[in-house]
């Protein structure tokens, strides 16, 4: 509107300001977005690159993978007639195996026993093999995440399990490849049980199902004493997932929320120092609706040059932010952000129409 911005053009102090902080608070929101969207996938993203439908546990696991171990009987049923792979989760820490390897860090991963020619392996999942190559010596090798590379690990160095003496080479990195934020490491798994990482043994924790089980498999799978997850359903079993969703969550919807009304206060302020303009448009006859939406618009073209300022700080900072800090670029957030951000910087602008209403022409005047 033509009142909106010629406002905005001979006032350009007044409104910067209001941009300033309007932008500060969207680039606070972005970046939550980003550090939140970012976490959760490191939780999940091993996970994801499955693109499978269900997993199975045993029901005493309380829908915990770690806690579920199952009998060699549960995975015959869990596999039987179904495209179906038994997967071993356990928590492993990676050390050097040689002392020429100066420099290495110790690493903690999640260590995945996986069907070398599975649908699990990692030269088919997610991006596959980015460096090296996969397992061709299950006895010996294995593959890891590329994070482990930023501890300065390479293909090729020998590495230990926790306190098992048994040396294994790293032969290939994957992308991507998290479990609970932390690197996944793939082996396979008959060699993991021959060489497990502590002195209890290994079993299989969960069967992983990429179509899905049957209502009749299903059945029988809990007459076994199995339990059925779909991938989401036991991604939110991770421990602390949800809490931190729910946590980043709470936290972006009331700085919007905050921000849009505080923005609404600012134009309301802002139109109780101008109610002598006012007075004299309504005077020479101009709508009350008109200025009403005049006002409307002027709050929405702050809000966006606002926002889109506050964006242009957050990708700035994801291309200087280190590796090792989960920041990922969501765009369908960033637009959810700013639809909300939006509509409630409207609707907190919607405050100065009861003033604008009121305003007598000739009591402002004079």
């Amino acid at each position: 509107m033509f009142l909106a911005f010629r406002e905005i053009r001979h006032q350009r102090g007044r409104f910067a300001l209001i941009v300033a902080v309007i932008a500060l608070i969207a680039y606070l929101a972005f970046f939550l977005a980003s550090l939140a969207t970012g976490l959760a996938y490191s939780y999940r993203s091993a996970i994801d690159d499955w693109e499978a439908t269900s997993v199975a546990l045993t029901e005493d696991s309380n829908e915990s993978v770690t806690a579920s171990r199952l009998s060699e009987d549960q995975v015959k049923v869990a596999t039987a007639d179904n495209d179906a792979e038994p997967l071993v989760v356990s928590g492993v820490v990676l050390k050097n195996a040689d002392s020429s390897q100066s420099g290495r860090t110790k690493v903690s991963a999640f260590a995945f026993g996986i069907e070398r020619s599975g649908f699990l392996a990692p030269d088919k999942v997610g991006d596959g093999i980015t460096e090296g190559r996969s397992i061709e010596h299950p006895d010996s090798e294995i593959v890891v995440d590329e994070t482990v590379a930023r501890e300065g690990w390479q293909v090729g160095d020998k590495v230990q399990l926790n306190s098992n003496s048994h040396t294994w080479t790293i032969v290939g990195f994957t992308h991507n490849q998290t479990f609970q934020a932390t690197p996944v490491i793939f082996v396979d798994e008959k060699a993991f049980a021959e060489n497990p990482p502590t002195d209890a043994p290994m079993a299989v924790n969960a069967v992983v199902s990429k179509p899905g089980w049957s209502s009749t498999q299903a059945d029988d799978l809990s007459e076994a004493g199995l339990t059925t997850l779909s991938s989401d359903d036991f991604v939110k079993t991770l421990a602390g997932y949800e809490a931190q969703v729910l946590t980043f969550g709470l936290m972006i919807g009331a700085l919007v929320i905050i921000a849009s009304f505080a923005l609404g206060i600012f134009v309301y302020v802002l139109t109780l120092q101008k109610r002598a303009a006012l007075g004299i448009l309504k005077a020479r006859g101009v709508p009350t609706g008109y200025l009403v939406c005049s006002g409307a618009v002027q709050t929405l073209t702050l809000a966006i040059v606002g926002l889109a300022v506050g964006l242009g700080l957050t990708l700035l900072t994801g291309v200087v932010m280190p590796d090792k800090v989960p920041f990922q670029f969501t765009w369908w957030l960033y637009g959810l952000v700013t639809a909300a951000f939006a509509l409630f910087s409207v609707l907190g602008g919607l405050l100065s129409v009861k003033v604008i209403s009121g305003i007598d022409p000739v009591e402002a005047i004079s």
